[in-house]
């Protein structure tokens, strides 16, 4: 590992954080940049939660996935330090896209969940998450969610300083994590630019016991077979990645148009084989155009990313396997729009190209090009206390396969209908209606090959149908002064739902799983209770009791497999001027309505405290931060990861970093 390049890198950052102490911390209005009309999250119909600030600099880990795991109706499929994708309300995959600035990520970790998602936690200014379909404004990829990451990589705005930025330095002990990262964003007159940078590292993950579950531990016993007795680490699962991007844009006062490029590397170990591990690049560009105008039409935003993608699956050291190669691209139109008889809204336009390239005897998925076209609208009037929302889009799909396969031609439809009822002073009742279409992926069509990473031998369908859900989702809520609370449930209805099943089958060692359609229902909930105990002047004692639960089952009676259990905890915090401290316990209950061939999870209890201090120095400040998590170093083990019987979560760990802002 890079011990001594990566403490240069956060030296360097901190010194660069030094030098520019005379100028002042930004703050700047939290909005929901992925929403249609770019609201507060309270204004709209769907749950939508906004991570950033200081909260998201004391969560943030090794993934995506793990940073969000604790918000409410969200897990991970955690594979490992390096490699997790969110879960939404039990829906992953092909069903909760990620974006960044509103642009698709571009690379393969939809496909596997061995994959690493390339976007960067430790760089971004906010990460928005839109629980149920977003799929009416970014397409049938996220049927069931999408998480956004938010950059000024591509800035929209002059700064009022010539530069402003952040240095980070952060470090857990499970993992031994040593990261450095730093931004700078800075401009005169019609300029802006931006530039940032990290550099992570990890080690084997330490956890309390052995790496294989009781159950599977009791089943292999049962068989005859020797546990591998492995226990105190996770072996294979140390990493590194980074990364970093330059961007600039010409700001005028009705126009702007900017650029970026980034780049991010990663090599990883992939946990229960011996040495197989992964070396992945992406090298993308991201641009960026809007015009202000007078009229029906107010403002045309045009955006585009191009992605050129690259990761080689090491059997061993100097032994590479399976190669994947990705070139895509994805233009988005929008135009925004106010009508006179009170209706606002945005209509828009958006092309996907996708060039997919997998060589090596274990690629599961032939080579294949896919080509996504797509028309969509969103239109919004607010009468008095109520606000009316209405959504359509139609996506048009084409797959050309390198095999002696049938090509894929469909386009899906998706409508949505939604309103907010101020029915009283700070409460409101959302409720929103969306039926969506989502076409089958290349791996679910044509999968024919052992999935190494999932333990399995896979094998798809070409004459899959598209997968149509009816959603309803219902939230009431209090916001404002006193007790603040949130209650959300809903219920999903899906037709041709496509799933993986066991036939019981064995094919190169390995159990054969081919996919299916069937009928399937979802129901859950996400309850927030916030009551301060406190509230005087620059003191805020509160505490927060939450809960979430997701229900997911065929209509042949079958329990979906990697469901989240019910979890439910309570936490207090205490801020005072520069001071903020904080305690919470969540349980996770026990899982027990598993699928065929799926072992049950026990429950445990995460128990954190966190803890941090702004320094002010000059007009500037220090944000010093301290976590612990899992301070009962308990045996735990999201039921939402494939690795779950072979991966626990990291036992007692100790996060602490310092981020200066100038």
């Amino acid at each position: 590992m890079r011990r001594s390049h990566l403490l240069r890198v956060g030296v360097a950052a901190l010194l660069v954080s030094h030098a520019a102490l005379s100028q002042e911390t930004k703050t700047e209005e939290v909005v929901v940049t992925s929403s249609a009309l770019r609201e507060n999250p309270l204004d709209v119909a769907q749950p939508t939660t906004v991570v950033g600030g200081d909260e998201l600099r004391r969560q943030i880990a090794g993934s995506l996935g793990e940073t969000l795991s604790s918000e409410l109706g969200v897990s991970s499929t955690y594979f490992g330090p390096s490699a997790s994708r969110p879960v939404i309300r039990g829906l992953s995959g092909d069903r909760v896209q990620v974006l960044q600035d509103g642009l698709a990520s571009l690379d393969v970790s939809s496909l596997s969940q061995d994959h690493a998602v390339t976007l960067e936690s430790v760089v971004s200014q906010q990460i928005e998450i839109i629980k149920g379909p977003a799929a009416l404004l970014y397409g049938s990829g996220a049927s069931g969610g999408l998480v956004n990451v938010v950059s000024t990589r591509v800035p929209t705005e002059v700064p009022e300083k010539v530069i402003t930025g952040a240095a980070e330095v952060r470090h857990d002990t499970a993992s031994d994590e040593r990261t450095g990262a730093f931004s700078l964003d800075g401009g005169t007159g019609n300029f802006a630019f931006h530039a940032d940078y990290f550099d992570r590292e990890t080690d084997d993950v330490e956890i309390p016991g052995f790496t294989q579950s009781d159950a599977l531990r009791r089943q292999l016993i049962e068989a005859g077979e020797e546990p591998d007795n492995v226990r105190g680490h996770i072996p294979n699962t140390a990493g590194e990645a980074s990364g970093g991007a330059i961007g600039g844009s010409y700001i005028g006062q009705n126009a702007l148009g900017g650029l970026s490029y980034s780049r991010y590397e990663t090599t990883y170990g992939i946990p229960g084989e011996e040495e197989a591990f992964i070396d992945m690049k992406q090298d993308r560009f991201d641009g960026k155009a809007e015009l202000d105008l007078d009229g029906v039409f107010n403002k045309l935003r045009l955006t585009g990313a191009y992605n050129d993608y690259t990761h080689t699956e090491f059997e061993a050291p100097g032994e590479p396997g399976t190669v994947f190669n990705q070139d895509a691209y994805e233009l988005r139109f929008t135009a925004d729009h106010a009508f006179g008889s009170g209706w606002r809204g945005t209509t828009g336009l958006q092309y996907v190209n996708v060039d997919f390239e997998a060589i090596g005897d274990e690629a599961f998925v032939p080579s294949s090009k896919t080509k996504t076209l797509s028309l969509f609208a969103f239109e919004e009037r607010h009468f008095d206390d109520f606000t009316v929302e209405l959504g359509a889009r139609a996506e048009q799909q084409k797959i050309d396969v390198d095999a002696e396969l049938p090509n894929y031609d469909e386009t899906a439809v998706s409508l949505s209908a939604g309103g907010v009822w101020d029915f009283a002073e700070d409460q409101a009742l959302a409720l929103n209606l969306t039926r969506t279409q989502r076409n089958p992926q290349a791996a679910e069509l044509y999968a024919n090959g052992p999935h190494i990473a999932a333990q399995r031998f896979e094998v798809g369908d070409a004459n899959l149908d598209q997968e149509t859900s009816v959603t309803a989702d219902l939230s009431l809520r209090h916001t404002g002064e006193g007790i603040n609370w949130t209650l959300s449930a809903y219920y999903n209805d899906y037709t041709d739902y496509i799933y993986a099943s066991p036939t019981g089958d064995i094919e190169d060692d390995l159990p054969v799983y081919v996919y299916l359609q069937n009928g399937a229902k979802f129901h859950g909930f996400e309850a927030e209770l916030n009551v301060p105990l406190i509230d005087d002047g620059n003191r805020h004692l509160g505490l927060r009791l939450a809960s979430d639960y997701v229900r997911g089952k065929l209509d042949n009676g079958e329990d979906l497999p990697q469901i989240p259990p019910l979890r439910f905890g309570a936490g207090v915090h205490y801020d005072q001027d520069a001071w903020h401290i904080g305690a919470q316990a969540f349980y996770y209950d026990t899982q027990d309505k598993v699928a065929t061939n799926e072992l049950p999870t026990e429950s445990f209890t995460l128990a954190e405290v966190d803890a941090s201090y702004r320094v002010p120095v000059g007009s500037t400040s220090v944000f010093l931060f301290l976590r612990g998590t899992n301070l009962l170093d308990e045996d735990a083990r999201q039921h939402a990861s494939p690795l779950k019987d072979i991966a626990p979560l990291a036992g007692r760990s100790w996060h602490i970093g310092a981020r200066a802002e100038f």
